[in-house]
C-alpha cells in the first residue's frame, strides 16, 4: 500500500467500491449520484486520483480495490496519532475518553485484551 492520504470524499468512494466492487465506473458514477448527489466528473476525478496514489485499480472501467478497508483505517489511524498525538498511543486515548466519557465495561474488556496482545515482552 502507498503511504498516501485520502480525503473524505476520497474515503466515501473507496467505502463504495469496498462494498460493490468489483463495480464498473459507470455504475459506480450511479450509485455516487444517488448515494451522494455527486456529478459523474466529481467520481471520475477522484477515481483518477484514487488508482494514481494506488489505492484502487481501474482496468477497462472495472474498478477494484488494492488497498483493503482495515489496510486503510490502520493507515489513517496511525497518521492520526502520530500527526495530533506525536505519536503516543496513551495520549490518543486519554484525549478520546476525556471530558467524563464513560466506556462499557465489555469494550474496556476487549481494549485490555487487545494491548495484552500487542505488548512487547
Amino acid at each position: 500500500m502507498k503511504e498516501n492520504s485520502i480525503g473524505d470524499s476520497e474515503y466515501k468512494l473507496m467505502e463504495l467500491i469496498w462494498d460493490y466492487s468489483p463495480v464498473s465506473s459507470g455504475d459506480l458514477s450511479d450509485i455516487c449520484e444517488k448515494v451522494h448527489g455527486w456529478k459523474k466528473t466529481t467520481v471520475y476525478t477522484m477515481l483518477k486520483r484514487l488508482s494514481d496514489k494506488g489505492f484502487i485499480k481501474n482496468d477497462k472501467a472495472t474498478i477494484t480495490y488494492i488497498v483493503g478497508r482495515e489496510d486503510l483505517q490502520r493507515q489513517q489511524s496511525e497518521e492520526l496519532v502520530s500527526k495530533n498525538f506525536k505519536g503516543s498511543l496513551p495520549m490518543f486515548v486519554n484525549a478520546f475518553l476525556g471530558g467524563g466519557k464513560k466506556m462499557s465495561k465489555e469494550d474496556a474488556a476487549r481494549l485490555i485484551d487487545m494491548i495484552e496482545e500487542h505488548t512487547e515482552e
